[in-house]
C-alpha cells in the first residue's frame, strides 16, 4: 500500500470512530441507548465532491429521528477526510 493510501486509511478510520462515538453520545442524550435496542445504521452515498459514509440511529420498533445523522466525507479531488454531526431539522419536501 502506498504511504498516501495508508495515511488516508488511518485518517478515515479515526474520523469514522470519532463520529460513531459522537453519535452515541447524542443518541444517549435523547434516551436512545444500546440497552433500549438502538443501533447505528451505516450507508454510503455519492456526492459531487466525493463519497459520504452516513451514520444514523436505528431501532426495530421505534421511528428514528429524521434530524440526527453524522457524516464522514471523503473528498475525491484531494483525499481530505471531514466529518460532523447535524442535529438540525432537515428540510422536508412540503408535498409529502
Amino acid at each position: 500500500m502506498k504511504v498516501r493510501d495508508q495515511q488516508f486509511t488511518e485518517q478515515f478510520a479515526r474520523h469514522r470512530a470519532d463520529i460513531e462515538t459522537q453519535l452515541w453520545r447524542l443518541m444517549e442524550e435523547r434516551g436512545m441507548t444500546r440497552e433500549g435496542g438502538w443501533k447505528i445504521a451505516e450507508f454510503t452515498r455519492d456526492t459531487r465532491g466525493g463519497t459520504e459514509i452516513v451514520l444514523r440511529p436505528m431501532h426495530l420498533w421505534h421511528d428514528s429521528p429524521y434530524d440526527l445523522e453524522c457524516v464522514v466525507l471523503m473528498r475525491s479531488d484531494d483525499g481530505v477526510v471531514e466529518s460532523g454531526c447535524t442535529i438540525e431539522p432537515m428540510r422536508r419536501d412540503p408535498r409529502h
